[in-house]
């Protein structure tokens, strides 16, 4: 579905696992067989979780878990940059096509492949303001997580920014709601089953309602009670010639779903400070 390398490697190297492992024996039939169905070959099979063999020194004290769920693949990280695709047809037209990104670890591997829905005709009017639904592939090709950002035009829109993080089948982890202030840009991560606040995310000051305020490179607080949790900033990388968002996790101990709700308040400050395209 998606057409970047990163993510053809990352096909091709789960293809390549699943092709080692032991083929069973053919079963050899000694009586008649009656077909009760005929085979479906539309049918998606689950790729096998994959599991590091390789040692990595992020902490002398990391405890190895093979994760069950697609947000786990986010536990132990230290951090996770958020690169976008870019196609020949959004560079060569006026209307931007659907975003693409894919979601890395700090040793280059793509943890998830991410791919914009909507519709043309909101990429059209509305630019970065547009309502969309962002679906999130893990390695075993499965739709791990998916964001449902609503409609709000910058500052002048009374509808509240926010976007909801959801997992399959329908569960909701929470909510990234956006703030109203003169000074920064502040935003809320909301709990999904009780609705409280979890963390506050505080961007750079004096640009609190101008969304075209912010420079390129911007960083934002994540903190709790005062204590910094977590940051994003927005950098250019000389190395592959593009900006990346960055996610630094500062507490170790944050949970899985603590880090999908982070990850899904990156891409809303994507959307909302550094997509110049419409």
């Amino acid at each position: 579905m998606l057409q970047n390398d990163a993510v053809r490697n990352l096909q091709f190297d789960s293809e390549i696992r699943v092709a080692q492992q032991n083929n069973p024996e053919p079963r050899v039939y000694d009586g008649p067989v009656s077909i009760t169905s005929q085979p479906n070959s539309a049918a998606r099979i689950p790729l096998p979780l994959p599991v590091s063999t390789v040692d990595n020194n992020f902490s002398t004290t990391r405890t190895f878990s093979i994760p069950m769920t697609g947000y786990d693949f986010l536990t132990d990280l230290p951090s996770v940059h958020i690169e976008q695709t870019f196609e020949l047809n959004s560079a060569l037209t006026s209307v931007s096509s659907e975003n693409r990104y894919v979601v890395r670890s700090p040793l280059g591997d793509a943890v998830y492949a991410a791919s914009e829905s909507s519709t043309s005709n909101n990429r059209l009017l509305w630019g970065s303001a547009r309502p969309f639904q962002m679906h999130l592939l893990d390695k075993t090709h499965q739709e791990a997580m998916l964001f449902r950002k609503q409609f709000a035009l910058g500052s002048i829109c009374c509808h509240p920014k926010n976007l909801e993080v959801w997992t399959m089948p329908g569960n909701l982890l929470g909510r990234i709601v956006h703030s109203p202030t003169f000074f920064r840009p502040t935003y809320f991560i909301q709990d999904g089953v009780t609705g409280e606040p979890i963390f506050c995310i505080e961007g750079p000051e004096k640009s609190g309602f101008c969304c075209f305020c912010l420079p390129k490179e911007s960083f934002f607080r994540i903190h709790s009670g005062g204590d910094l949790r977590a940051s994003i900033d927005h950098k250019w990388v000389a190395g592959k010639s593009q900006y990346t968002t960055n996610i630094y996790f500062s507490d170790s101990k944050l949970s899985a779903k603590e880090r999908a709700l982070i990850l899904g308040a990156a891409f809303l400050l994507e959307y909302m400070y550094f997509q110049t395209r419409f």
